[in-house]
């Protein structure tokens, strides 16, 4: 998609066919350029599921912008190899139900590997955690992400800001004891299974020994274990960057440094059987990415806006209103601190060797408007080279013959995916006992709550079924 050279730079003419389809937010015009993702919309269609081939990777973007919208929520990547083994890459606000219109279930969601710790990439985990026992994810949730920023600074007061315990395990037993309400009022159900066993750290060439937190047991679904990566010691010993390295799918995930509002952000280098992707989360530009992202497959790079463009559509101000100077300086602050313009998107591209046979720019609000205005920017710098917009539901295959893009045809109704009950389940941690012995466990979800004021099923006058207990 958009293999657009130079040439094309004074004015974007679409192929023939490439026509919106009428996949738009409810309640939007086609018609209207920045209410519309024409090339999105011009793509082949992949309706889910669908066997992923055995030489094959695909990424599907669950979410690729930074504030919640219909068409595109905050960010997402999800990562399928064919030798069974996937990777969820940031979980930000809104895709969870994006996950789930995919048919991607719980189970297969328990690696998450976060970028860094802004809510617009995290915020989703509160359902994936909460809700993965009561669908098919009866183990433990693995959290991979930086660890502390170590930094100290002082406010304009003269007080000491820092250090903070910052980094993901920090983030981890926080988040544990944040949903402890919700993880023990689910416990009256099944939550763990006979025979699991945790893996070592050998098994996925972790940086350290698995360490979960809180009192859960080691198998629980409530379980969490931080892998807490090293971004401040990258380079200074050969391999300390491997995060997970797994000999028996061959999936080897690094991590590089990244260039984002605080110390500690990172990117992700995914290498599988002669294939790689690279999601570089948020970052300014910076060498480290022009180094690890030489020949890669597919790289996922974020791109903001111009910061008037950004101040204007997110202020709803113009120049010249009142206020819009100030929306304006602090879209300039932001991108000046944490991400990458149109420009130096290009710039990037261009100085990549040998380049990535495709680049997707995510973090982006893409519809015809700010497409065109960025492919213009874009190309001012890269006049080639193989370039695509990240939307909700861009489904990209990968193989050494070709890389497959397509949009996903989802229901807006989808249920959670559906699994097969397993053949024998461990007792729930909340249960009534049969008997006085205490013997026999037998399950009760009504064994944490207070029954005298529910009102009873049988009207206690006629004697007759007052309401169905099963909801019928």
């Amino acid at each position: 998609m958009l293999k657009l050279s130079g040439a094309s730079l004074g004015s974007l003419v679409l192929s023939p066919g490439m026509k919106a389809l009428g996949n738009n937010p409810p309640g939007t015009k086609s018609s209207d350029p920045s209410q519309t993702n024409s090339y999105f919309n011009a793509l082949p269609t992949f309706t889910p599921p669908e066997a992923l081939a055995a030489d094959e990777m695909r990424i599907t973007i669950l979410g690729s912008s930074c504030i919640p919208r219909l068409s595109q929520e905050c960010t997402s990547v999800y990562v399928e190899v064919g030798t069974g083994d996937q990777f969820v890459f940031d979980c930000g606000t809104g895709v969870a139900a994006k996950y789930n219109a995919m048919g991607i279930p719980m189970s297969k969601m328990d690696k998450i590997f976060f970028t860094h710790l802004h809510a617009d990439h995290t915020s989703d985990l509160t359902h994936i955690y909460g809700f993965g026992p009561a669908e098919d994810r009866k183990s433990p949730l693995f959290i991979f992400g930086p660890m502390d920023s170590g930094w100290t600074y002082y406010d304009p007061k003269g007080n000491q800001r820092g250090p903070y315990n910052d980094g993901t395990r920090a983030f981890c037993e926080n988040f544990r004891e944040m949903n402890r309400w919700h993880t023990e009022s689910f416990s009256f159900g099944v939550t763990s299974l006979p025979g699991y066993e945790l893996p070592k750290q050998e098994d996925w060439g972790l940086p350290a020994p698995l360490s979960k937190v809180s009192d859960d047991n080691f198998d629980d679904g409530f379980c969490i274990y931080p892998i807490e990566l090293n971004w401040n010691n990258f380079g200074k010993v050969p391999g300390d960057n491997v995060a997970y390295h797994n000999p028996t799918t061959d999936v080897r995930i690094t991590h590089f440094p990244a260039i984002h509002t605080r110390r500690g952000s990172i990117s992700y280098r995914l290498d599988w059987k002669g294939l790689s992707m690279i999601f570089s989360g948020d970052s300014k530009p910076n060498q480290e990415m022009l180094s690890h992202a030489k020949g890669v497959d597919v790289l996922i790079h974020e791109m903001v806006m111009p910061a008037a463009v950004w101040a204007q559509k997110n202020s709803g101000l113009k120049p010249g209103d009142s206020g819009y100077e100030q929306a304006y300086n602090y879209a300039l602050e932001v991108q000046n601190s944490s991400h990458t313009p149109q420009g130096a998107f290009g710039y990037i591209m261009s100085q990549i060797t040998p380049p990535p046979r495709l680049t997707v720019a995510t973090h982006f609000q893409a519809e015809d408007d700010t497409i065109t205005s960025a492919i213009r920017s874009v190309r001012n710098h890269a006049p080639v080279g193989e370039l695509t917009f990240a939307s909700d539901f861009l489904v990209i295959n990968v193989s050494a013959s070709r890389i497959l893009q397509r949009r996903a045809l989802v229901s807006p109704y989808a249920f959670y995916p559906s699994s097969p009950p397993p053949d024998s389940v461990n007792t729930p941690l909340y249960w009534k006992w049969q008997d006085e012995a205490h013997t026999i466990p037998v399950g009760d979800p009504t064994v944490q709550i207070i029954m005298t004021d529910e009102i009873p099923n049988i009207d206690p006058d006629t004697g007759l079924v007052n309401y169905s207990i099963d909801g019928y």
